[in-house]
């Protein structure tokens, strides 16, 4: 009997399957009974289905690397041309493939709370535990059924494959855009089933969002870092000169990561004032229904984007899944609704509790204006078959104003005291910030930035930047004075022992970076387009592009017809080569820019057109776009931010007295 990697990934997925229903009912019980023999069944059976599901992965792997055609799966993603480094990543390049990679890590999620989380929490660990075996149940009946399977046969056996969709075998961006979106999505699956378990048990207190709240920011973190890597793909790939289109497959991952910001936010108000408990448990729920919707999108072929998959019968599916969520969890949130009372109530409108409050509701209603933009043309045409289509001009009207209202509060919340400030608080906290948005909002009109949003972006931007670097002083300051610590240790030490703290800030300086290269580069971008023959040179916006001529290269895997131009000025002698990629099972060619990417400015070249007879003549456009670089950086600067406050805090051995109490924005 010969060796099959279709055999083996069919009979792991198949063996995991009625290990994972077997832990619904184990998990349940021991969690009634408190029964550890239970318990330990349950554990066990999270554990080898999570190595059964790896090993279907890896077996998925295996095939592809040995481009196993009789695996439809593989001969629709694979070639045998293709590239070793995306023949990997091609495991997720398609429907079945994603959704397995999705089954895997739910599965190391599970398995994680079965090990790590019920020797903590018993009961409630042990009941989210079933909660998360049930979810894992369904994404296995998807990756055994002709739904989602990925080893279905092939009826006939090619002798070479399809290869993947050119835009996914043209940017190593592809190793990391998808899985870090699936680990956000996936990975907030353990905070929701926490707080489901909080609400079968009755827990009226936060000790889920307390176990949780690590994985939320994790989750958070991926999520944020894996849209920015994503804009990143779309700048570098597509050809456009853009990072951000508001395309429905874009929104579908922006929204659980506004409504998991606001979560983030407003966790920290009810462990400081046991406040907003009903709100948080509703934000988590929404956050997790938002993940599934995104999936449905995505993954149904209900919506035509770039990113989103073909039409497929998962979409009925997953449609279900995210019905049966929403009616099972709001039920339970009425159903216990009595006994989540708050023990107090919100402070004056100038308190630390109610600027977080009003962060929340402008998150929620940046949420629901993209919901509402997203899914209005899908309704309209499941109604009355009308074609409509919601544009950027929609989205930029309404979310812009948002944006900014969240970069003020983001700057005001950390700065005010819980229950209310008095007016010599509030003159000691804002004087320094308020005159540095002048000096922003100065810089911005200074360097021609126009129209009120850029100026208000810079203005607001350089506000929030004095909050945090105000904080960083004053608690360098204070353990300098209480343990004579060197500036630099101080500062170290205030990111170590205080992280969730100072880590919070650190996001904030992230989020300042990218707010400043989004107004900066959508306010004084440069175009400018010529037609040109070999030899010919011409200026854009202060650099001199020499066009070389056209050359065609060719690639195991695709051509290339590749402009040669030589970039200029401004302190700059760069060598670009945009092209028109041509592959084999393609019907048109690919765009593929030039760039030279700098910390000032982005030099853009796209190959719009060519001679196509004798090659005489191509037509280049140049863009010119100023601080895009600084979105990248500070999508990094974000991850840095959450790394520090998930990092657990050492054991404390001093009491610094002299510290102001205020957490960070972002959570443990």
């Amino acid at each position: 009997m010969s060796f099959s990697f279709a055999d083996l990934g069919t009979g792991a997925l198949r063996a995991a399957l009625p290990l994972a229903i077997w832990g619904i009912g184990a998990a349940a019980y021991a969690a009634a009974k408190r029964d550890g023999r239970a318990l330990a069944s349950a554990r066990w059976s999270a554990l080898i289905t999570f190595l059964l599901v790896v090993l279907a992965a890896f077996a998925m792997i295996g095939a592809l690397v040995t481009h196993d055609f009789s695996i439809a799966y593989v001969a629709r993603n694979n070639a045998l041309e293709t590239p070793l480094f995306f023949t990997v990543v091609s495991l997720w390049a398609a429907l079945e493939g994603s959704i397995l990679l999705w089954t895997a890590i739910l599965a190391g999620a599970t398995a994680y709370v079965a090990w790590r989380g019920t020797p903590a929490l018993p009961r409630l660990a042990t009941t989210a535990l079933a909660v998360l075996f049930a979810m894992l149940t369904f994404f296995l009946l998807l990756v055994t059924t002709p739904a989602a399977d990925p080893f279905v046969r092939s009826e006939i056996v090619p002798l070479d494959g399809n290869g993947p969709n050119p835009l996914l075998q043209n940017h190593p961006l592809m190793a990391l855009h998808p899985p870090l979106l699936y680990l956000g999505y996936v990975l907030f699956s353990v905070p929701f089933a926490y707080a489901i378990a909080s609400l079968i048990l009755g827990e009226g207190g936060d000790r889920w969002l307390v176990a949780t709240r690590r994985f939320a920011l994790v989750s958070w973190a991926l999520l944020g870092v894996g849209i920015v890597a994503g804009s990143w793909w779309s700048y570098a790939v597509l050809g456009w000169g853009g990072y951000w289109a508001w395309d429905p497959v874009e929104n579908a991952a922006i929204m659980p990561w506004l409504v998991a910001t606001a979560y983030l936010h407003s966790v920290m108000v009810e462990e400081k004032r046991r406040l907003l408990r009903s709100w948080n448990l509703s934000l988590v729920i929404a956050t997790f229904a938002l993940t599934i919707l995104g999936t449905f999108l995505t993954r149904s072929g209900v919506v035509n984007s770039v990113h989103a998959f073909t039409q497929s019968a998962i979409g009925p599916l997953l449609l279900g899944y995210l019905v049966a969520i929403v009616v099972l969890s709001v039920g339970l949130l009425l159903w216990r609704l009595p006994t989540l009372r708050d023990t107090g109530a919100v402070g004056t409108p100038l308190s630390r509790e109610a600027i977080f409050l009003f962060q929340n509701v402008v998150f929620v209603a940046a949420t629901l204006t993209v919901l509402l933009g997203t899914l209005y043309p899908l309704i309209a045409e499941a109604l009355s078959g009308a074609q409509l289509s919601i544009g950027r001009p929609y989205f930029d009207r309404v979310e812009v104003p948002l944006a900014l209202a969240l970069l003020f509060l983001m700057g005001i919340g950390p700065q005010l005291p819980w229950h209310g400030a008095s007016r010599a608080t509030l003159e000691r906290q804002f004087t320094a910030p308020i005159v540095a948005a002048a000096g922003g909002a100065l810089l911005a009109v200074a360097t021609g930035l126009g129209g009120a949003f850029a100026v208000l972006t810079y203005a607001l931007a350089a506000f929030v930047v004095a909050t945090v670097v105000q904080e960083f002083a004053r608690g360098i300051r204070a353990r300098r004075a209480l343990h004579g610590e060197s500036a630099g240790t101080a500062f170290a030490n205030l990111l170590r022992r205080s992280g969730r703290r100072y880590g919070g800030y650190v996001v904030h300086l992230g989020i300042v970076l990218v707010a400043v290269a989004v107004a900066t580069s959508q306010s004084k971008t440069i175009e400018v387009e010529r037609t040109v023959r070999a030899g010919d040179q011409f200026d854009a916006a202060g650099y001199t592009v020499a066009f070389g001529g056209l050359r065609s290269v060719s690639e195991p895997q695709r051509d290339l017809l590749v402009a040669d131009l030589r970039v200029t000025g401004n302190g700059a002698d760069e060598q670009l080569r945009p092209a028109l990629l041509f592959f084999p099972n393609a019907t048109q060619a690919v765009g593929s820019p030039g760039i030279a990417a700098g910390l000032h400015d982005d030099v853009y070249t796209i190959l719009v057109a060519y001679d196509t007879t004798a090659r005489s003549w191509a037509t280049v456009r140049v863009l010119v776009i100023p601080l895009v670089s600084w979105l990248w950086l500070g999508g990094g600067v974000v991850g840095l931010g959450a790394v520090i406050a998930a990092l657990p805090q050492p054991k404390r051995r001093e009491v610094m007295h002299g510290l102001a109490e205020a957490p960070a924005t972002v959570g443990d």
